[in-house]
């Protein structure tokens, strides 16, 4: 869902209470690199190591992720973040700066997600809390920060906390509901 020029992804069961989603569900999500010396990403769908072996889709990812490192003349194939087709060896791509985009189609136009949170009631107190991601996107949990949103807080309280959130990058902000009342007036 669209915060400004941001997007939040938004999941579990109370999602829909927090904005009108910019597309989904379902929502397809996609890693991508940063290329050395240009403004663009490139989303790999399909990897070839040294010695010819190919690897597609999500296995694709996981190699680079998990080996690519070890094979710097390795190449990944796929997309730009612009949606042109593109390719590079991995050296020229920073392994170490993943970054995730959203699209509605599994090849369609993409944009970048600034920010995940979950939507889910849980009785512990807390209004605002780092989360674990979902099983699903645990292989980028580095690109993108992830928290939980009580839905005692959506609406102009809750935007103006994820808008904190996109704002201040932080990924240890932790609010209880007593901290939340002490930070309104009245």
């Amino acid at each position: 869902m669209p915060f400004g020029r941001s997007l939040v992804l938004a999941y579990g069961p109370d999602a829909p209470a927090l904005n009108q989603p910019l597309f989904g569900p379902p929502v397809y999500i996609h890693p991508a690199y940063r290329i050395y010396g240009t403004p663009n990403d490139l989303l790999p769908d399909e990897a070839i190591d040294d010695r010819g072996q190919r690897f597609y889709g999500q296995e694709a990812v996981d190699w680079i992720e998990m080996a690519g490192g070890v094979y710097p003349r390795a190449d990944a194939l796929g997309r730009l973040s612009t949606g042109e087709k593109a390719q590079a060896r991995l050296k020229e791509l920073d392994l170490a700066a993943l970054t995730l985009y959203a699209s509605a189609e599994p090849a369609g136009p993409t944009r970048r997600l600034d920010l995940a949170i979950e939507a889910l009631a849980v009785p512990d107190g807390l209004a605002l809390t780092p989360a674990s991601p979902p099983a699903a996107l645990e292989t980028y949990a580095r690109g993108i920060r992830f928290y939980r949103l009580a839905p005692g807080v959506f609406g102009a309280v809750g935007a103006a906390l994820i808008q904190r959130l996109l704002a201040t990058r932080r990924a240890d902000w932790r609010l209880t509901f007593d901290d939340l009342d002490n930070m309104l007036p009245g």
